[in-house]
């Protein structure tokens, strides 16, 4: 059929006589993104979208409330931005906090949270310490009080994002979040390569964030099976682990092409072990972390890192609470909240992986 002879039938008849529907084009950008990446600004959710325009404009409680921070840790360099998001939150809007730091414990948690519901909170901040004990501490205690709950870091009760009944889930290490960060890693290595060698650097065994991490190497494998991980132990977010274990693999496997990493301060360990191998970090041996703090984006702007991939625990925490205010006020989004599309991300880079191409348009705030 010509063109000509289409126009002619769609002046006479009109599109939608001749059941013809019309897609608009997509920018090639916008075809090729990875849904798992930031969104574009026009594609913001409009849960993420409400939590903003509430932050912005910022308006002071009437009334003093108190709020329960549930948390799993404050110690280490992660947690403590994210106690530090929390205070600026509390200062902007004039809520109190208690922390209840259970140190990665289940049992720990759950007398936390059984001493909070009698000290009796306005609202809780869930930072779950396990998925399905959580879960079950949430439905057992913190349900029946009535009061809002907004879960942060980690998903609960099987959920890959949002679970029913709680006034927000504010996460970003979810399943799709590792399996893009691991299939990029494994595409920018060893696409083309007949044979690819790679050491895993991940966190604790037996963590939620492990168990995802392990799945999503499996996941990563069978999309790329060129693909030979040659090391897949725990490292314990520990440089020192990390640098024994990169150390040990170099020894055996000479010919490793990369490293990929959940955290950018472990993953100086391993570039500590490829030094010390007589090979150059990022060059001989490729480097795919995760986390772009401060220390990270140095090594990016070096040329010592390929890639890292965003992490957010500042805004997490920070845009929790503004997603448990909302609630506290009558204005629950009863949503997820991907921090993926927030604006430290979308109003910047607009992707999670930093390169060194990219990595002056992104300043850490930890």
């Amino acid at each position: 059929m010509s063109d000509l002879y289409v126009r002619s039938l769609l002046g006479k008849f009109g599109a939608a006589a001749m059941g013809i529907v019309f897609v608009a084009a997509l920018p090639a950008a916008a075809q090729e993104r990875d849904p798992r990446d930031s969104a574009l600004v026009g594609e913001i959710p409009e849960a993420v979208q409400k939590v903003i325009a509430f932050d912005k404009e910022g308006k002071k409680l009437d009334q003093p409330f108190s709020i329960a921070y549930l948390t799993e840790c404050v110690t280490n360099s992660y947690c403590e931005a994210r106690l530090k998001g929390l205070q600026d939150a509390a200062d902007k809007f004039g809520f109190t906090f208690k922390i209840f730091d259970a140190n990665f414990n289940p049992q720990a948690q759950l007398k936390h949270v059984q001493n909070a519901v009698q000290e009796g909170f306005d609202g809780y901040l869930f930072a779950p310490t396990a998925d399905a004990p959580a879960c079950k501490m949430w439905k057992d205690f913190l349900v029946p009080t009535e009061k809002p709950v907004v879960s942060l870091d980690l998903t609960m009760c099987g959920d890959i994002d949002y679970t029913e009944g709680l006034a927000a889930t504010v996460t970003m290490q979810s399943q799709p979040y590792f399996d893009f960060h691991i299939e990029n890693a494994f595409k920018k290595a060893c696409e083309g390569k007949e044979t690819c060698k790679g050491i895993s650097l991940s966190g604790f065994a037996g963590s939620d964030l492990f168990t995802r991490w392990e799945k999503a190497i499996d996941n990563g494998l069978a999309k790329y099976p060129n693909v030979q991980m040659v090391s897949r132990r725990e490292a314990k977010f520990d440089p020192r682990v990390a640098q024994q274990i990169t150390q040990d693999t170099l020894q055996v496997h000479k010919d490793l092409t990369f490293v990929v990493s959940h955290y950018d301060d472990m993953s100086l360990g391993a570039v500590a072990a490829i030094k010390a191998a007589g090979l150059t970090p990022g060059k001989d041996v490729l480097i795919y972390s995760d986390a772009v703090n401060k220390l990270g984006v140095k090594q990016i702007q070096a040329g010592v890192f390929n890639e890292s991939t965003i992490v957010l625990p500042y805004d997490e925490s920070y845009y929790a609470a503004v997603a448990l205010v909302m609630a506290l006020v009558g204005q629950p989004v009863n949503a997820y909240i991907n921090e993926k599309d927030l604006p430290r991300i979308t109003d910047t880079v607009g992707t999670l992986i930093i390169t060194p191409d990219n990595v002056d348009k992104f300043t850490p705030n930890w």
